[in-house]
């Protein structure tokens, strides 16, 4: 399986590190500060993945037409732990076994641990089997240090995670969010996002957590052929900003792309963040 040698020479040669085969075990945006914006029931929804959380917290507002992408290669196999976790575990189980907290030694002894590994692994075969596969291999032939590579190093501050991820907030959400998936049809590509395209059409597409990333030319290039990939009177997110004036590099917002937009300003997740800055763009038949 190609995907597993991947894994292998990058858990193997130090060489190898990129930020882009690593995963988010849970977003670090706030996905409750701009949902808001969308009309997602009964609707289709194009968004970033990696931590799945876009996926999941848009199946709360009844959006069941879901493609998720992402650079890393990983991101369906992450999806297909974390969705089986969810059926099985508990909440507090659930956020023990895949988030890992800051200076919380007890906690962190359940953090990708194979025992709890164990009591969702049939649920990830009946799911994917290819995901089933690529995590029963890893957990039963690489130490558990070996397979935190896997993951980004962010500081996981579970009071954030819980704010900005409706399905974590309570119990209720979290039993809520185990039946919507159930019903949802969630499909991968992994791909550039500069590169992306779909022979679908899409009514909402987040474009979430990329414009840091990327000069103000990528950024007219992906809004403009994700445009093309947006229904009639459809919406699409852009984000985020770390500034209110909404300059990137020198250019405004009018220069970036010809597509009507509208600026607005969120609450950031961690207090010293102040506000993000995100743009919405609609696309108006004229």
């Amino acid at each position: 399986m190609e995907i597993l040698n991947e894994i292998e020479d990058y858990l193997s040669n130090d060489l190898y590190k990129s930020d882009f085969f690593q995963l988010y075990s849970f977003t670090t945006e706030n996905i409750n500060g701009y949902m808001q914006f969308f009309e997602l029931k009964d609707k289709s929804l194009l968004t970033v993945g990696s931590s799945s959380d876009q996926a999941i917290n848009a199946t709360l507002a009844r959006c069941n037409d879901i493609t998720v992408y992402d650079i890393c290669p990983l991101t369906k196999y992450f999806y297909y732990l974390k969705f089986a976790s969810l059926l099985i575990l508990n909440r507090e189980d659930f956020l023990n076994f895949l988030c890992k907290k800051q200076n919380d030694i007890e906690c962190n002894r359940i953090f990708l641990s194979k025992s709890i590994f164990n009591r969702v692994k049939n649920t990830i075969k009946y799911l994917d089997y290819e995901s089933y596969y690529i995590w029963d291999y890893l957990f039963k032939n690489y130490k558990k240090s070996d397979i935190e590579k896997l993951f980004r190093k962010d500081i996981n501050n579970l009071e954030n995670i819980i704010y900005c991820n409706r399905y974590l907030k309570n119990d209720y959400n979290y039993n809520h969010a185990r039946e919507m998936l159930m019903n949802a049809s969630i499909d991968f590509i992994t791909k550039d996002i500069t590169k992306l395209y779909s022979n679908k059409s899409f009514d909402n597409i987040w474009l979430s957590n990329t414009a840091h990333y990327l000069n103000s030319q990528d950024i007219d290039s992906m809004i403009k052929n994700c445009s093309r990939m947006l229904n009639d009177n459809g919406k699409m997110l852009l984000c985020y900003f770390f500034n209110t004036s909404m300059t990137i590099k020198g250019f405004s917002v009018e220069e970036l792309s010809s597509t009507i937009s509208a600026q607005i300003k969120i609450p950031g997740i961690l207090k010293d963040e102040g506000k993000n800055s995100i743009l919405v763009y609609k696309k108006i038949i004229l």
